[in-house]
């Protein structure tokens, strides 16, 4: 015959039991969190565009600006956003790589350095393809010289970044070291992310007035 359940027997099943249900609640937690994270909605990736910026940022600007491309130009696009990765020795460095190979980002602004290693290495778009991109230049009388590098695995020169300077309105939204404008092979938007790159060297081939320090200016999150 069961015990019948009494205010005293319950409570002495609690006193010695309480740490189960407490275990329950924190696994349906973790479980329910866990369906949310697996079954929440995301954009496929030819309808999103991210700029991740290897230096500095006026996060809030940038954003505000590909807003409006968004809005106004590129309306099939569902996510048009930026990301900063902080310039650090220690890390920067190591989250840029592991952001890369994970697929992470479309258009990237990096300091030469990691330009020059990212170029040999043939993780970078060749952009001499991109004839309205290579017409607004050239139609400009500026050189891209400085962006063309040799794949080290093939021997082939390409066009692998769009050196920051002559970009000099992007100072106002973002800065890198001695920067280059790249299109990685892993972002899964090439098409689009070319389009935003074409609009952006219109948009942005002016220098302000006066050039903000991006040390002082910009925010940056890790």
């Amino acid at each position: 015959m069961k015990t019948p359940v009494t205010k005293a027997s319950l409570k002495q099943h609690l006193t010695y039991n309480w740490w189960k249900y407490l275990l329950l609640a924190v696994a349906g937690f973790f479980l329910v969190d866990l369906l949310y994270t697996v079954t929440a909605y995301r954009a496929p990736a030819d309808k999103v565009v991210e700029f991740y910026i290897y230096g500095y940022a006026n996060q809030d600007e940038l954003d505000r600006y590909m807003a409006k491309v968004n809005k106004e130009r590129m309306p099939d696009m569902e996510v048009m956003n930026s990301h900063v990765v902080l310039d650090d020795e220690t890390y920067g460095a190591m989250m840029l790589t592991t952001y890369m190979a994970a697929g992470e980002g479309d258009l990237y602004l990096v300091p030469r350095d990691q330009f020059l290693s990212l170029a040999a290495q043939g993780a970078l778009l060749p952009l001499e393809d991109n004839q309205e991109l290579m017409d607004w230049f050239s139609g400009r009388g500026l050189s891209l010289q400085n962006g063309w590098r040799k794949i080290t695995e093939t021997g082939e020169n390409h066009l692998c970044g769009i050196p920051q300077e002559k970009v000099p309105g992007l100072i106002q939204y973002a800065w890198a070291q001695d920067g280059y404008l790249c299109v990685v092979v892993t972002g899964g938007n090439e098409e689009n992310t070319l389009k935003f790159l074409n609009y952006m060297v219109r948009d942005m081939a002016e220098a302000p007035e006066e050039s903000p320090a991006p040390e002082a200016e910009a925010t940056a999150a890790p």
